[in-house]
C-alpha cells in the first residue's frame, strides 16, 4: 500500500520538476517578448526618421520638382547662379526609387565648395552622382577668387516606392 504512495509521490514530483522549467521557459520568452517589442519600438522609429529624409512625393515626377525647389533656394541663398535644370529619368534602387535631376550652375571656387557642402549636408538624402567642373583660362594679374566656373552636376534624392499596381482584366 506504500509503494504506489510513493510512487505517486515521485511522479508528481518528477512532474512538479518539469511544470517549473517549463515555466521557466515561458517566463523567459516573455521577457524576450517585450525586449522584442522594444527593438521593433526603436526600429519603427529610426524608419520613420529616415523616411521623413526622403524627397516629398509620392512618384517620381513629384519628387523631383521638390528635388528643383531645393537646388533652387540653396543656389539663390549663396549667390550661385542657376542656368538651367532638367530631370532625368528615374532608377529604381530596391524598395526605393532614385529620382537624379541634372543642372548647371556658375560661381566662384568658394560658392562651388559652399554649395557642395550644403548638397551632402541637406535634411534630404541628396546625393551628387556626377560633377563636371569648366574653368576658364586663368590670365597672369587676375584674381583667381572671381573666375566664373561652369559647373554640371546630377543630384539625386531618394523616395519610397509606392504599391505596385496590379492590371485588371475584364
Amino acid at each position: 500500500m506504500i509503494s504506489p504512495i510513493i510512487s505517486l509521490e515521485e511522479s508528481w514530483s518528477q512532474e512538479l520538476t518539469r511544470k517549473r522549467q517549463l515555466l521557466a521557459k515561458y517566463q523567459a520568452l516573455l521577457t524576450n517578448k517585450t525586449k522584442v517589442a522594444q527593438a521593433e519600438k526603436a526600429m519603427k522609429g529610426a524608419i520613420a526618421k529616415m523616411e521623413g529624409q526622403f524627397l516629398s512625393g509620392a512618384n517620381p515626377a513629384v519628387a523631383a520638382a521638390d528635388l528643383q525647389e531645393i537646388l533652387k533656394q540653396l543656389t539663390s541663398s549663396h549667390g550661385v547662379n542657376l542656368t538651367s535644370t532638367k530631370i532625368l529619368q528615374s532608377r529604381e534602387a530596391g524598395a526605393f526609387q532614385e529620382v537624379p535631376v541634372q543642372v548647371q550652375i556658375s560661381g566662384n571656387v568658394a560658392q562651388l565648395v559652399t554649395i557642395l557642402y550644403n548638397l551632402e549636408h541637406h535634411k534630404k538624402f541628396l546625393f551628387i552622382t556626377e560633377l563636371e567642373v569648366n574653368a576658364p583660362r586663368w590670365l597672369a594679374g587676375a584674381q583667381k577668387d572671381t573666375a566664373m566656373l561652369q559647373i554640371n552636376l546630377v543630384v539625386s534624392g531618394i523616395i519610397k516606392k509606392g504599391p505596385e499596381k496590379k492590371g485588371t482584366t475584364s
